[in-house]
């Protein structure tokens, strides 16, 4: 079974209310709950949340109202997935992948590879590539002095250097299986998807959050 997970926790320290955001006309919570279900790939839709179901229930989906404990600042995404994973009783063959509210843009292309990297691997995310390559990074020694054998990058072509990408937390696909035993997003054999453009954009801020409705109009 092939399972969307969207976690929307009320509270958000930098940017109030973060999820119900508007990018588009939707909060950010509807356009991943949109995306899930006109994606048509998905088996079982859940959304857990602390918020209540007039802010965004759409019929076709299930709702794991978290309990306290899961609904602070304090609660990792690990624990808010575990819950699922027992609420909703999902099988060690099952398949999740996490969309959270933060991504706004999201292609179903992507998705599907995802979906289909899942088959071979037992995690699969997607990435953007660095803007900065990391060798190129020094540490001073002090006030006034850096490290010359961390400089010797420096002397090299930018195309001869090693390619860097990071997660962008649009996707996060995993095996329950996998998740289980690892406690993690990341474990097992790690597959990805690289992404560029508007997909890279994960709100947190208010700045992100007005380039995010910048770019909508693009």
């Amino acid at each position: 079974m092939k399972v969307a997970v969207i976690p929307a926790r009320s509270g958000s320290v930098e940017l109030a209310h973060k999820n119900l955001s508007v990018v588009g006309g939707k909060s950010l919570l509807n356009r991943a709950i949109d995306f899930a279900v006109e994606a048509e790939v998905f088996d079982k839709i859940i959304v857990t949340t602390d918020y209540g179901k007039h802010l965004f229930y759409r019929e076709g989906i299930d709702v794991r109202h978290r309990p306290e404990d899961l609904a602070t600042s304090r609660a990792t995404m690990v624990e808010v997935l575990k819950d699922v994973i027992e609420t909703f009783e999902l099988a060690t063959e099952d398949k999740i992948v996490l969309l959270q509210p933060t991504s706004p843009f999201r292609v179903l292309e992507d998705l599907v590879k995802v979906l289909e990297l899942l088959e071979e691997y037992d995690s699969v995310i997607t990435v953007k590539e660095l803007e900065y390559n990391p060798a190129l990074f020094v540490t001073p020694i002090s006030d006034t002095e850096l490290d010359s054998k961390q400089v010797e990058a420096w002397q090299t072509n930018r195309q001869e250097q090693q390619k860097h990408y990071y997660p962008n937390g649009n996707l996060f696909g995993v095996r329950v299986g996998t998740f289980c035993q690892t406690q993690s997003f990341y474990g097992g054999n790690l597959g990805y998807v690289l992404q560029k453009g508007k997909c890279n954009i994960d709100i947190n801020h208010k700045d992100d959050l007005l380039f995010a409705q910048f770019m909508e109009q693009q």
